[in-house]
């Protein structure tokens, strides 16, 4: 069903570059999540500061996109840099996809923060909690969830397999699932639109993590590149009432090593250029630090956002 309509998808974008001259995708997650504000939000400055034609198109988790900008089916996709390593790598969650060789870094956009949520008058309280809940598994078109669960649950010695797993495709059904009580838990990012929605509707709690060395170790072990930050209560996270340790990723826009250099260079210069911008179509763009768009991640650059990252003195 994917490979269909990317087919079609394609096709148009093909017709499109020949008609116009720089047309591109931006592949990203389902309407609502995080990832597709940020495809949204990068097509919107390609478009009106680059003289590009971008557009977002929802086609699934990064399992499903990053392959897709490996063959050329899609020209970018945004994803998070634990993704990014494996999927250039052939490991983890790609290993039965094979090395993503033609993925390249454009840019680190923002820090992804993620958590586990509960409900507020949940007497789930801490990670260790979690053992014999009800949480998502499968997640067949998100599997970068699965990843964070593991990740974050290894921090208190736990694994998915001391919880009771409920199949779903996606985030989003994850949330849908959560709102109507079919899990007790849902791990996700506290920017979504998605979680915002879900403490609109039934009230939500982060759940801290340990910040120990130790933690930062089994974290690491499954999610390459992530940290564990603290966040106090603010205005910006209704849901965070005590200090709370999360964890945090690089979220990267990523491309392919064959898109040209030009338009590369054009999009990274557009989303340098216009962090205002990229504020109004999304708050979570406050927090992209821009001597950080090339921060290290384990993944090679685009020779297009390198080019421009020289010319800016990085």
């Amino acid at each position: 069903m994917i490979k269909a309509a990317m087919l079609g998808v394609s096709t148009a974008v093909i017709i499109s570059t020949g008609a116009f001259g720089q047309t591109i995708s931006i592949g990203s997650s389902p309407q609502g999540s995080l990832n597709y504000a940020a495809a949204a939000a990068v097509s919107t400055v390609s478009n009106q500061a680059a003289n590009l034609k971008a557009r977002a198109i929802p086609q699934g988790g990064p399992i499903v996109t990053l392959p897709l900008v490996n063959n050329s089916e899609l020209d970018f996709s945004i994803t998070n840099a634990v993704n990014a390593y494996f999927a250039f790598r052939g490991t983890s969650t790609f290993k039965s996809r094979g090395k993503q060789e033609n993925i390249r870094v454009v840019a680190a956009l923002f820090p992804l923060e993620m958590a586990w949520f509960v409900r507020k008058d949940s007497d789930i309280k801490t990670i260790s909690d979690l053992k014999g809940k009800r949480i998502s598994s499968k997640l067949s078109k998100q599997k970068s969830i699965l990843l964070q669960q593991r990740a974050m649950l290894a921090t208190v010695g736990l694994s998915v397999k001391d919880t009771v797993g409920v199949p779903t495709p996606n985030g989003e059904r994850q949330l849908q699932d959560f709102m109507s009580g079919k899990i007790d838990a849902y791990n996700y990012s506290l920017s979504s639109g998605l979680t915002k929605q879900a403490h609109a509707k039934v009230g939500v709690r982060a759940l801290s993590l340990p910040d120990t060395p130790a933690a930062l170790k089994a974290l690491r072990k499954h999610a390459p590149g992530s940290r564990i930050e603290n966040r106090n209560p603010s205005p910006k996270y209704g849901f965070i009432t005590a200090p709370t340790n999360i964890m945090v990723v690089p979220f990267l826009i990523m491309s392919s090593a064959k898109v040209s250099d030009e338009i590369v260079y054009k999009v990274t210069k557009a989303i340098f250029e216009n962090q205002k911008k990229l504020i109004a179509s999304h708050k979570v763009f406050l927090s992209m630090e821009k001597k950080k768009l090339h921060v290290d991640v384990g993944v090679p650059y685009h020779a297009g956002a390198v080019k421009f990252y020289k010319e800016m003195g990085l």
